[in-house]
């Protein structure tokens, strides 16, 4: 099975069409307020007028409950959960992500993240810090099927590809600026996803 490549913190309707041309899998948009790539929900409902290519609501602060009043395809909440909250995520039928530290401080969380949901997330236990490879690969050895994020771009994408994850996760690794994307970067990253061989 092909790896899958997701581009994450798009703000314009204008690079969403394209990135959808381009033929990456998920569309993430970042719909919390602490976010400087942060679009309100009724931008899910404008992209959804003009691309079919599945869109990941990307949440951080707040009551989880409200998380899943969106057009989206799929939530992802990028902070960890209690595990009050883990229990809320098996109650919803909407696809959750969930966001996973990459760090070996959470493999206990893992295993709690596991339960609720199928879809993980590894990424950087800290903003602007590139998610250690090593780190990663004993991380999947837990759970295969995860994505991965953190400081990826077309520079070390060879190294995380190497790893076999479900899918790659990527938002400043292709921006010009703060949300707005460069669709050459987009491209390439695509065709490096789309040639590697297993």
């Amino acid at each position: 099975m092909r790896i899958k490549l997701k581009i994450c913190g798009v703000t314009s309707i204008e690079d969403a069409i394209e990135i959808s041309r381009i033929g990456v899998d998920y569309i993430g948009v970042v719909n919390d307020l602490s976010s400087p790539r942060y679009r309100p929900l009724q931008f899910i409902d404008e992209l959804k007028k003009y691309i079919s290519t599945p869109i990941v609501s990307v949440r951080v602060s707040g009551d989880i409950t409200t998380f899943y009043n969106t057009s989206a395809d799929y939530i992802q909440i990028h902070r960890v959960l209690s595990d009050e909250e883990l229990e809320i995520v098996t109650t919803f039928s909407k696809k959750t992500i969930l966001y996973v530290p990459a760090s070996l401080d959470y493999i206990d969380y893992l295993k709690k993240a596991q339960r609720a949901t199928d879809l993980i997330l590894f990424d950087s236990p800290k903003k602007g810090i590139r998610s250690d490879p090593k780190i990663l690969r004993i991380l999947l050895n837990y759970h295969p099927d995860a994505g991965v994020g953190g400081g990826i771009n077309i520079e070390n994408i060879h190294e995380y590809l190497a790893l076999e994850p479900k899918w790659i996760d990527v938002s400043s690794g292709v921006e010009i600026s703060i949300g707005k994307k460069d669709l050459n970067l987009v491209k390439r990253l695509k065709e490096a996803v789309d040639s590697w061989r297993r």
